[in-house]
């Protein structure tokens, strides 16, 4: 009874629209996810993608983008993201998926400068020191995508809630709980806690760009409104500025007016690009000031739609992919340091 009157309220608040797509989601994921994630995590490893484990993420593939892939010859952008998390076992990307570690990378080969003023880290929730924080920063875990609490008033912050959810997302291995399976760079990273400052901007609505390098010069970037909320609103940009015609997710409707320093911030991404034969480097700009946000080998875990589908190819095209077995240029830490504490 208890079950047929929670399913009535939930028809009632979300729509029978809403409760099929929810349902059809729910049946994807346990029919569909999890034996992949299963298969990836319990069969392949840590080894590369085998004829099966291609034959599982094609459909997902196919789903996200409306084509079916080429892993193993990919030619578009999103089918050489996949090719990297299937196959580049590169310990290398150990390190760059991990918050805490990548900030080591940036200091070294930009300067320390650049980096978010970092307040706190650890690895238990209990030993935070809440009292000694600011009014305003952001809690993150360090070894997966969306593991962020932000903090814009520290006296109406729930200290045993927030414990609840680190414990909860330090108990998660996120490349073995997310998605595929799929993003094995965040696999062997170390679970701990980050606290950086609060990026606070004058009118509250500081811009996310995220600039994607290829061999160390920038395409294009898209620039994120609402950094504080879902990112939902977007626009991609040429390395000048300019708008171009392409949609990742919700397009961006406003004036949109690059900052003064934009010259600075696509010098500073080609830069931690430079390594790379393909990188998306994560930049601010506060009052004329540059500083870094993250490295992400996999963006979007390459399940984001280009409308039109051209420019996917496009860009497939500038990204010169090196296949896992071409031995690459050594980025500055010698890879014994960068497999160091898996």
């Amino acid at each position: 009874m208890e079950g047929w009157i929670s399913a009535r309220r939930a028809v009632r608040r979300i729509g029978v629209h809403g409760v099929i797509l929810s349902l059809k989601s729910s049946i994807y994921e346990l029919l569909f996810k999890r034996p992949t994630r299963f298969y990836a995590t319990h069969v392949l490893k840590d080894k590369p993608a085998d004829w099966i484990m291609r034959a599982l993420c094609a459909p997902h593939f196919w789903k996200k983008h409306g084509y079916w892939p080429h892993f193993v010859r990919p030619r578009s952008y999103s089918e050489k993201i996949w090719n990297r998390m299937l196959f580049d076992r590169d310990p290398q990307w150990t390190v760059l998926s991990d918050k805490l570690r990548m900030r080591d990378y940036v200091a070294a080969k930009i300067g320390e400068q650049y980096l978010i003023p970092l307040l706190w880290t650890g690895k238990k929730p209990e030993d935070i020191p809440f009292e000694q924080l600011p009014e305003k920063f952001v809690i993150k875990a360090t070894h997966g995508c969306s593991y962020n609490i932000i903090v814009r008033d520290k006296r109406e912050l729930d200290e045993r809630q927030i414990h609840a959810q680190l414990n909860k997302w330090l108990a998660q291995n996120y490349c073995e709980e997310s998605l595929l399976g799929t993003e094995w760079g965040y696999k062997h990273v170390q679970p701990a806690i980050m606290i950086e400052a609060f990026l606070d901007s004058n009118n509250g609505n500081l811009v996310d760009y995220k600039f994607r390098t290829f061999s160390g010069k920038v395409e294009f970037f898209v620039a994120h409104f609402e950094r504080h909320g879902d990112h939902s609103m977007s626009l991609m940009c040429d390395c000048t500025g300019e708008p171009i015609q392409c949609e990742l997710g919700h397009k961006y409707r406003g004036v949109f007016v690059p900052p003064a320093n934009l010259p600075h911030m696509v010098e500073v991404a080609e830069r931690l690009g430079s390594e790379f034969d393909f990188m998306r480097v994560d930049l601010y700009s506060l009052e004329d000031k540059v500083y870094f946000g993250e490295l992400t080998p996999y963006p979007g875990a390459g399940c984001i739609r280009f409308v039109p589908r051209k420019y996917d190819f496009y860009f497939g095209s500038k990204w010169e992919i090196q296949p896992p077995w071409v031995n690459r240029k050594e980025i500055s830490y010698r890879r014994s340091e960068l497999a160091k504490n898996r």
